[in-house]
């Protein structure tokens, strides 16, 4: 599922900033590819925020649009999980090559201000729940309150240790972000990542043009942007 390579894992909102109401403001559309149980995507998710900030400081005026694909990478899990640990064991082949993985992801993730405890995580979960909960809520709530629920789902599980294939514990979430959720995964399933964009996650794509597999650096995303910005506006 999760690969060294490019730091991805494998098979409307805007983000926190300015909103602006005029029509005629540019809009760089991004539509983000993800899996609530790939660290990367939440280090993608960061290093997304920390580049739109860069980029706003040039583009003042420039309107970010979020539209987020949640997919669960590993539908076949149990719906009520299986051993973390033991399941990293097996894919990875040992503790050593489990603890050597991690301290790559936890070096990442602390570049973007991230803490995960992995020794906090008890069950994998089936993340099927959680992706439904993210592509029901993007109609529902607010730029801000949207950004904040995804990043509640990833603290809750990579920094809490957290079950989030429970469903109770989805819906407390989604009522802290202003979202009455009744739990159904049944209207909100997105189609296989593999069908929609052939590729891992986290996968960014920039005004349906300028894709990005991985979590890459804030840098490079910003280089990334601002082509797809200059592009548009010619």
């Amino acid at each position: 599922m999760c690969r060294a390579l490019r730091n991805c894992c494998v098979n409307r909102s805007e983000l926190p900033g300015p909103v602006s109401a005029l029509t005629s403001s540019p809009t760089l559309r991004v539509d983000f590819y993800l899996d609530l149980i790939c660290p990367w995507c939440w280090i993608g998710l960061r290093s997304l925020r920390l580049a739109w900030e860069s980029l706003r400081q040039k583009h003042p005026g420039l309107v970010l649009e979020t539209i987020w694909h949640a997919h669960a990478l590993l539908p076949q899990i149990p719906a009520q999980g299986i051993p973390y640990q033991a399941f990293y064991e097996a894919r990875l082949g040992g503790q050593r090559a489990v603890a050597m993985r991690r301290a790559q992801i936890r070096a990442v993730a602390e570049s973007v201000d991230l803490s995960l405890n992995f020794e906090n995580i008890a069950t994998f979960p089936n993340s099927a729940l959680a992706c439904a909960l993210v592509n029901a809520a993007q109609s529902k709530l607010a730029p801000v309150a949207m950004y904040q629920l995804v990043e509640s789902i990833y603290r809750a599980f990579f920094s809490q240790g957290q079950d989030i294939g429970s469903t109770e514990t989805l819906q407390a979430l989604a009522q802290a972000s202003g979202f009455s959720w009744d739990g159904s995964a049944s209207s909100q399933l997105q189609p296989s990542m593999e069908a929609d964009h052939g590729t891992g996650v986290p996968h960014l794509v920039f005004n349906g043009q300028w894709p990005v597999t991985g979590a890459v650096p804030g840098s490079e995303l910003v280089h990334v942007m601002q082509q797809a910005v200059a592009a548009k506006l010619g």
